[in-house]
């Protein structure tokens, strides 16, 4: 009987996973010492652009300026946007959902649509019940929450996703929609543009419930175009808007740059230079559980012009001891004796996420992961000591120069007024004698 009841509740089954905070709750995820702090995000534009809810509950909101925000949550700690890291997190939500469902639409860097419907036969439980192990998957793997909501269709999923927030879980069946519909105000309706809003108001509509509630004959006759026909017949439990189910594995790419100065044209100290980005931005892939198929490098001269290669690989991979390898043999193309540079990049392309790694026919992918593991321990020293604690040989040039123009600019600007002990941090230098064959 209770199958019976969720078949006609739910004729279909949609769901709506919705980052909470999601920009500040990444950045929380990837430093600790943000927790339970009021976090947010968008320094780099002056306003905000998602606000923990530490900060939220001190009374500030999106859109506010750095300026507003200060002035009633002093403690508040701005932090520049770092679109990648949440577009990698993104992915991995998407990858985590497609693991219970191929019908998946990755609607926004935050929020996506699943189609649970004829679920319940495999997992045996109800569809709440799936939705809620989906949620829970997502807290667990990502350490971030999500609200979540089901409907019959996308709309009604949508404003359920809302009324829980955060960490919540609602669903609307079709025959209990107006019960969400009644006090909803009509230009809180997803999709419900703010002209078309004022439009429905000024006809005396301003709940979703009394959108529901008009006939055909009334749509005609105000002109209803059919994108908000669509909503009507949604808020009436209709299924209309189709999940757009295409993926796109690329992430983005990452990249890191450094600009030195006096400028060099020695060929091993602007290699060094390279070595460095490449372990920075390899480091950073590893962190966010990621991989690339291809990379580029460029150089920069004092002159301003640049120089660069691209650099294709058979098995998406994140260790700088083969990008180095493959940079080696390809620099002297680019290298040009007597020149003066300034500036080299690293840029991994074509990333995709760890989950969507599938194994190749010959193994590549597996030996690949398995020389990586020595890059575990590294990359645990370097998250309890410091970045670049540990490092390799190749980069040793470059962050020997880079500390002692620090110590320098540091000797420069400390006051020379008794006896200063210097903390110096140990580094293990590991050197770089190419992969195993």
């Amino acid at each position: 009987m209770s199958d019976l009841l969720s078949t006609r509740s739910f004729p279909r089954a949609i769901v709506h996973f919705d980052g909470d905070s999601f920009f500040a709750s990444v950045e929380q995820i990837m430093n600790h010492e943000l927790r339970g702090k009021p976090v947010i995000t968008g320094g780099e534009r002056g306003a905000a652009t998602s606000l923990s809810y530490e900060a939220k509950r001190m009374g500030a909101h999106r859109g506010m300026t750095m300026r507003e925000i200060k002035k009633i949550c002093p403690d508040a700690i701005i932090v520049a946007s770092d679109y990648l890291s949440y577009s990698i997190y993104a992915r991995r939500m998407y990858t985590i959902v497609r693991s219970f469902t191929p019908d998946v639409e990755e609607y926004s860097i935050d929020e996506c649509f699943a189609d649970i419907t004829g679920l319940r036969q495999k997992y045996r439980m109800s569809y709440a019940r799936i939705t809620q192990m989906i949620q829970e998957k997502l807290h667990a793997d990502l350490g971030i929450t999500f609200s979540a909501g089901l409907g019959p269709n996308k709309s009604l999923a949508k404003i359920a996703s809302k009324h829980r927030k955060p960490a919540g879980f609602t669903s609307i069946p079709a025959k209990e929609a107006h019960l969400f519909l009644k006090d909803l105000p009509i230009s809180n309706i997803w999709g419900m543009g703010g002209s078309t809003s004022l439009y429905l108001e000024k006809l005396g509509v301003r709940t979703a419930l009394e959108f529901a509630q008009k006939d055909e004959y009334w749509l005609a006759t105000n002109k209803i175009s059919k994108p908000y026909r669509d909503i009507w017949l949604e808020m009436r439990g209709s299924f209309v808007k189709k999940l757009n189910t295409e993926t796109d594995d690329s992430i983005g790419s990452i990249m890191k740059t450094q600009t030195f100065t006096p400028p060099s044209s020695d060929r091993a100290y602007v290699l060094s230079q390279l070595a460095r980005n490449i372990e920075g931005a390899c480091a950073k892939a590893r962190r966010h559980q990621v991989r690339a198929r291809s990379a580029s490098f460029y150089l920069k001269t004092q002159d301003f012009t640049y120089g660069g290669l691209s650099i294709e690989l058979s098995v998406p991979l994140a260790d700088p001891r083969e990008f180095q390898r493959l940079v080696e043999i390809e620099f002297d193309r680019v290298f040009e004796p007597g020149t003066l540079y300034r500036a080299t990049g690293f840029t991994l392309r074509s990333i995709t996420a760890e989950y969507a790694a599938t194994n190749d026919l010959f193994g590549d992918i597996e030996r690949a992961q398995t020389k990586e593991r020595i890059l575990e321990t590294v990359d645990g020293l370097n998250h309890k000591f410091g970045n670049g604690t540990v490092h390799f040989a190749s980069s040793f040039t470059a962050r020997k120069e880079g500390e002692e123009r620090a110590k320098e600019r540091a000797r420069k600007a400390r006051p020379k007024i008794g006896l200063s002990v210097e903390k110096k941090r140990k580094s293990l230098n590991i050197p770089y004698l190419g992969i195993v064959r």
